[in-house]
């Protein structure tokens, strides 16, 4: 795909993410993998709804701009994933209301409830606080980001990673939505997790992400 492609696809999903209510103000941000040199990603300072193609950042591996003027404060964020994670060619930051609830009460969602989580994201773990924008928040989100695709940061918000634009969004929406579930069923009295055995039968029904059903199966 051409970055000229690319760059109208980010755009999208920036605009998207505002749309939904996943970022607010000049919160948030995105970035793809061009090739093994360069990264894509959104400037600081600017409303995701007011995204245009050429207001995108190139980077290379280091932080250094290639092209565009300052990138998005967390850019750290996003290299240091990219660094440990080659298989991932995007990602989204962003501050979902439910999600960032979650963050802000330092809760993790380890429970297993839901067959479609269960089946494509697995479990969503807390990254301890570290400030945002910071060199040390970039290295302990890039270690749990090993082993997961989607990560609470503790009192600032979640971050989805996938190999396209498509699927860290789809992450991004789904926790918010998982998350958003297990408040109201918290609030009403009782959550039902699913037993050993129907989590199995989950496994052996779907395609799971072998990263996905280890993490599920040490449980």
């Amino acid at each position: 795909m051409s970055i000229r492609n690319q760059r109208q696809i980010l755009c999208e999903y920036g605009h998207k993410i505002y749309a939904h209510g996943f970022v607010a103000a000049n919160d948030g941000n995105l970035s793809v993998r061009l090739d093994d040199k360069r990264i894509l990603i959104t400037p600081t300072l600017l409303s995701k709804s007011d995204l245009r193609p050429r207001d995108l950042i190139v980077l290379d591996y280091e932080g250094k701009i290639i092209r565009g003027k300052a990138p998005s404060s967390e850019y750290r964020l996003h290299l240091a994933i990219y660094r440990q994670r080659s298989d991932v060619g995007a990602i989204i930051h962003t501050h979902p209301p439910y999600a960032t609830a979650f963050a802000v009460s330092g809760m993790e969602l380890r429970e297993l409830f839901l067959p479609e989580m269960i089946v494509t994201i697995g479990k969503i773990p807390l990254v301890p606080y570290a400030p945002p924008s910071s060199q040390q928040l970039a290295d302990a989100a890039a270690q749990y980001m090993i082993d997961y695709d989607v990560v609470l940061l503790q009192n600032h918000g979640l971050v989805a990673v996938g190999s396209n634009l498509s699927e860290a969004y789809a992450r991004t929406e789904r926790s918010e939505h998982c998350l958003q579930i297990y408040f109201i069923a918290r609030i009403m009295g009782n959550i039902r997790q699913l037993t050993d055995d129907e989590v199995e039968e989950l496994l052996n029904l779907y395609s799971v992400n072998p990263r996905i059903r280890n993490l599920i199966q040490k449980r």
